[in-house]
């Protein structure tokens, strides 16, 4: 038999979906002909359809080298790149696809994917309305459409596409999710939690399902209904927080007596997830625990001031295995932790000389109000939680006000670019302890104000005053319609409309500042969110 032939075979077995004997084909071919490109790239495909990316990736990349030019496999290495999570890199390979048979819709549409991926939801847009001039019917178009429509916040237009699509075919593991979320923003939680408990009940290994609703129950404040949902977050496809230590030799801590046991307790999630949840340690430390406290080292010299009977590590410890593990967040679950036994800040503490330090560099004149206002890009969710520096003018402009950049790394380049008249004070604390040092300025000062980042979180956590800004929808930890969130009782609560400006938010914490911190200020006409410039 021909090695064409036994192509051809093995392309018949991937089609009639007996991947295992498709690959047992191609592999010897490849075995006798390690340069036969064909063989290459089915087997690549054959390999991504199993879930096995990287040997796809490799094979893939093999067959490019043979034939650089071939769409089709600058398209399929494309796809797999993008199921690693290497959205940019696909990107060009599809770019390139693109140019090389512009009639194939398939780069196109993953195109779209890895743009939307990108976070750069005006070109995804763009291509999928592209796509649908082609093929208006085609209901993978009009749900990626809508996906995209849903992170561009115009969810009356997605949840229209997607009821359409619930018509034609029924609910799907694609579509519910997006019906959801247009439906939760439409703030009518009863409907929403409808729809996921229907579809939960039929589809209940729906991980994503389950832990929306797990969601919407810790945003509502119903925390004891969304503790349990929560815990599917572990279940995610591609989940980085995974357990410790195999399960088998080191079992998860269910809440039972642990007096006198040795508990390892790991990070997981972003730094303000682990300031929010570090509360629960000194809780396990009065049970008796011995806590083994896994986070990043440059987080421990803060995070020492919860309990000196912690051991801080920046790795799993290989000496000794604890009695149990457990990840940080499921740690409320495991306290049964409702609305009212939230243990209370303060619970994080500042250094007192380095709080005497920036006491003499800050110095004790004007209202002296700490600012961030950039959170990590690289967080999916970031554009909406973000606020441009020059958005604050307004609060610049409050008499006696000095701002005081509390901001670092991300978003630092903004200052170069202030309207006129607009000053922010920055501090050199560069090769110091930086939550260490944000938390001893934060006591110098009279109030913070921050977009929902970790130092919003740090601010709450020493119970320092001030306020957050945060989008319609906004995190759990700030619940929703309300003031003050009881995680964080010290901060104010200040909410964007269903907008995307932000200039009601900075109205709403310039007004809070004068009536409460400056009640002798000037009252500013109301215009003054107009920006000056120099």
């Amino acid at each position: 038999m021909g090695v064409g032939v036994e192509l051809d075979q093995a392309d018949a077995l991937m089609n009639a979906g007996h991947i295992p004997q498709a690959i047992a084909i191609l592999s010897r071919i490849i075995a006798k002909k390690p340069k036969e490109s064909r063989a290459l790239h089915s087997l690549g495909v054959a390999n991504a359809l199993t879930g096995r990316h990287q040997e796809a990736e490799s094979l893939l990349q093999r067959a490019k080298a043979l034939k650089p030019q071939s769409a089709q496999i600058l398209t399929d290495l494309a796809t797999v790149l993008i199921m690693l999570r290497r959205d940019a890199e696909a990107l060009a390979l599809l770019e390139k696809a693109c140019k090389r048979e512009p009639d194939l819709r398939l780069p196109v549409f993953y195109r779209g994917v890895a743009l939307t991926n990108l976070r750069r939801h005006d070109e995804a847009l763009a291509v999928f309305e592209r796509l649908l001039q082609i093929d208006p019917a085609n209901a993978v178009y009009q749900q990626n459409y809508a996906t995209v429509l849903s992170k561009l916040d115009r969810f009356e237009e997605a949840e229209a596409i997607v009821d359409r699509l619930l018509v034609r075919g029924g609910p799907t593991r694609e579509l519910m999710p997006l019906k959801y979320v247009a439906v939760a923003n439409r703030e009518n939680f009863p409907e929403a939690l409808n729809i996921l408990d229907h579809f939960i009940g039929r589809t209940p290994d729906h991980v994503e399902a389950v832990l929306y609703r797990g969601y919407l129950n810790l945003l509502r404040g119903k925390l004891l209904e969304g503790w349990s949902d929560y815990e599917a977050r572990l279940r995610r496809p591609g989940i980085s927080t995974l357990p410790a230590y195999d399960e088998s030799d080191v079992p998860h801590w269910h809440g039972e007596p642990i007096q006198g046991r040795s508990l390892l307790v790991y990070s997981e999630q972003g730094l303000g997830d682990l300031l929010l949840m570090s509360r629960y340690i000194p809780l396990l430390v009065v049970r008796g625990a011995e806590v083994i406290f896994q986070v990043p080292a440059l987080m421990t010299p803060i995070l020492r001031t919860l309990s000196d009977r912690v051991r801080y590590v920046d790795a799993i410890p290989t000496d000794n295995r604890p009695d149990y593990q457990i990840p940080l967040i499921s740690l409320p679950h495991r306290f049964k932790t409702e609305l009212s036994t939230i243990p209370p800040t303060p619970y994080l503490f500042a250094d007192t000389a380095k709080v005497a330090y920036w006491r003499d560099v800050i110095g004790t004149q004007g209202l002296k109000i700490g600012l961030a206002w950039q959170g990590n890009p690289d967080f999916a969710q970031d554009t909406a939680r973000s606020i441009p520096l020059r958005d604050f003018y307004p609060l610049s402009q409050i008499p006696g006000v000095r701002l005081i950049s509390l901001q670092k790394n991300h978003g630092l380049e903004q200052l170069a670019d202030l309207p006129g008249e607009m000053t922010i004070e920055t501090l050199d604390s560069s090769g110091t302890d930086g939550f260490v040092d944000a938390a001893a300025v934060m006591r110098n000062l009279d109030f913070v104000v921050s977009c929902d980042t970790a130092i919003a979180n740090l601010a709450g956590a020493l119970g320092v005053e001030g306020c957050v800004a945060v989008p319609h929808l906004a995190d759990w930890r700030w619940l929703f319609d309300v003031e003050r969130s009881p995680w964080f009782p010290t901060l104010r609560v200040c909410r964007r409309g269903k907008t995307s400006s932000w200039h009601g938010v900075v109205e709403q914490i310039c007004r809070h500042i004068e009536l409460t911190l400056s009640p002798d200020a000037a009252r500013l006409p109301m215009d003054r969110n107009k920006e000056q410039t120099g």
